[in-house]
């Protein structure tokens, strides 16, 4: 465990939110995952990072339903940027760095309530932030020294479960933040594998890379499809009658805004934009956007606002 204990040691709470830093200091062993064929499903997944990362100590995921947005667009000064909200109820974050050896370096958010924190339950000390050790395999947006940034969103349909002879990977983003460093890289890291969605359901991919190119990845009928958008919420933009799904009025704000400013928006706009599509908290309902983040492709930078507040934001650095 020192290699542990020394990842655990640099948790850090963000002043008095619900936010947390960590940089991972040992190996969470994407090597040793893909060579025994990945996973087929969350309970693989499970097995493997309860033996390699948990040492014996038990884990379960908890991934409900979500709802979220992203963007990509261009700064007037030609940087690429990325957007994300994340929208679900009360969800405690972790911002994690991470630097393989046989990858490159990258920063991403994870949902601390997918592993077992809660508001009765925050990684504040040394034995309650244990379960930590598996965030690396469980990011839902992020960003690598390559410039290539991802976000996972849900989609109302049928469970992805490929089945050809190929490896076997669950719904992440860490794949493609290890290896791939454009977004042709990432869509033929996709095709090497037989894609099984986490929780049941079903999700797409927003992909985006440092040159500008920004694509949705989504499997309909366990057939994977490539759809140029810089743009994404809970529906499928394959072209067809999808009579399923939802997000299209956020979809519609960020389509209005993206093609009246030509796709360049400075970044205080683009979280601004973030701002416009946030959900906000409604009587009867528990999700609302827990957070957002505004990516900058080229420099390797992300500002983060916390529960909505757009007046506060924190700055992180890949480099930092």
């Amino acid at each position: 465990f020192q290699a542990e204990l020394r990842t655990l040691n640099t948790i850090e709470r963000v002043d008095d939110t619900d936010l947390f830093t960590m940089t991972y200091l040992g190996d969470y062993g994407l090597d040793d995952f893909l060579a025994q064929g990945g996973a087929s499903n969350d309970n693989e997944l499970l097995d493997f990072l309860m033996q390699k990362l948990l040492k014996g100590l038990p884990l379960r995921f908890d991934i409900p339903d979500l709802g979220c947005s992203t963007f990509a667009a261009e700064t007037p000064e030609g940087d690429a940027i990325f957007g994300r909200n994340f929208d679900m109820y009360y969800s405690p974050a972790l911002f994690v760095r991470t630097a393989p050896e046989d990858g490159y370096r990258s920063i991403s958010m994870v949902n601390l309530s997918y592993i077992g924190f809660g508001e009765d339950k925050l990684p504040t000390s040394l034995l309650d932030s244990l379960l930590t050790l598996a965030a690396p395999y469980v990011p839902l947006d992020g960003l690598n020294e390559k410039g290539l940034a991802v976000g996972v969103l849900l989609i109302d349909t049928e469970p992805t479960d490929q089945q050809t002879d190929k490896p076997d990977i669950t719904t992440t983003t860490r794949l493609l933040l290890d290896r791939a460093a454009t977004v042709d890289e990432a869509l033929a890291l996709l095709r090497q594998y037989d894609m099984h969605a986490s929780a049941n359901s079903c999700y797409h991919f927003q992909i985006a890379d440092a040159a500008g190119r920004a694509v949705v990845v989504e499997y309909i009928g366990d057939e994977m499809n490539v759809v140029e958008s810089p743009r994404a919420t809970n529906f499928l933009l394959t072209e067809g009658d999808w009579d399923f799904g939802r997000g299209q009025d956020r979809f519609a704000v960020l389509e209005e805004t993206m093609e009246a400013s030509g796709g360049v928006l400075t970044e205080e706009e683009g979280m601004a934009l973030l701002q416009a599509v946030s959900q906000q908290p409604q009587p009867g309902k528990d999700s609302s956007t827990q957070w957002s983040c505004l990516y900058n492709q080229v420099r390797g930078t992300v500002d983060i606002a916390v529960a909505m507040d757009y007046d506060s934001l924190y700055h992180f650095a890949i480099d930092e």
